[in-house]
């Protein structure tokens, strides 16, 4: 028996490339699984992911939210446990690049940024903190 089988895992951004990646190998070690999507443009991916998930014989779901607002983090988690149980991992992948010179970015695009690799991040680790099985 693996380590993660029959258990349940969250990834934050779950949809595609590590995220998804993740959500494949969780399921494929038997666990379910939880994939959070940011935007509509991701959905497709998300969709993808959660066949995949259950063509590996567990439970899945998509779940989407803007993880730069605690209200978001904790509703995700939340709406995770509701459809699959309690959270026993949980894996944040939450990250943004900004794909230019950096002499070339506004504070605006900083502060995005900063939010969604710092403030994401800090609130995923505090609602997991509160929530995940030991």
């Amino acid at each position: 028996m693996t380590a993660l089988q029959d258990k349940t895992v969250l990834v934050a951004a779950g949809a595609k490339n590590l995220g998804g990646l993740i959500s494949r190998q969780a399921a494929e070690a038997g666990a379910d699984v939880a994939i959070h999507y940011n935007s509509e443009a991701t959905r497709p991916a998300a969709e993808e992911t959660l066949a995949a998930v259950q063509a590996a014989g567990r439970k899945g779901v998509v779940l989407s939210g803007d993880l730069t607002k605690p209200e978001n983090v904790e509703r995700l988690f939340a709406e995770a446990e509701a459809a699959l149980g309690p959270v026993d991992v949980a894996v944040n992948t939450v990250g943004k690049v900004l794909r230019k010179p950096i002499v070339d970015t506004t504070e605006a695009e900083y502060d995005a940024m900063f939010d969604i690799n710092a403030k994401a991040a800090y609130f995923f680790i505090k609602e997991a903190g509160r929530r995940v099985a030991d």
